[in-house]
């Protein structure tokens, strides 16, 4: 994502609980995909390290000040849920793939 671009997702990011906003509305303001303001957010976070709030209710999208610390927090362990789950399925798939692999009869010549 270009600088720019993700000026204008800053921009468009309101400040505080209290003017929270959705990914839906940041998409149609800003004519990007939902997936594009995700990622854009992920950068803000990432690369210009913008306390961004992103909660799975009504208007749970904002920028964080100080009394937001605990939503700030909320979003970073809904996160950090969701990459342990993803790992526990990664780690479920390479038993699968293991299974695959190794087999009673992987060796046996066919008849």
């Amino acid at each position: 994502m270009s600088p720019s671009e993700l000026d204008a997702l800053y921009l468009a990011l309101p400040i505080g609980a209290g003017n929270g906003t959705t990914i839906r509305k940041l998409s149609r303001l800003l004519e990007w995909s939902e997936r594009r303001v995700r990622q854009g957010i992920q950068e803000l976070r990432r690369d210009r390290h913008i306390p961004v709030v992103a909660l799975t209710v009504t208007n749970g999208v904002f920028v964080a000040t100080g009394p937001d610390l605990g939503a700030l927090k909320r979003t970073r362990d809904s996160l950090r849920s969701r990459a342990m789950s993803e790992l526990v399925t990664v780690r479920e798939l390479d038993m699968v793939i293991a299974d695959f692999e190794w087999s009673p009869t992987l060796f046996e010549v066919a008849s």
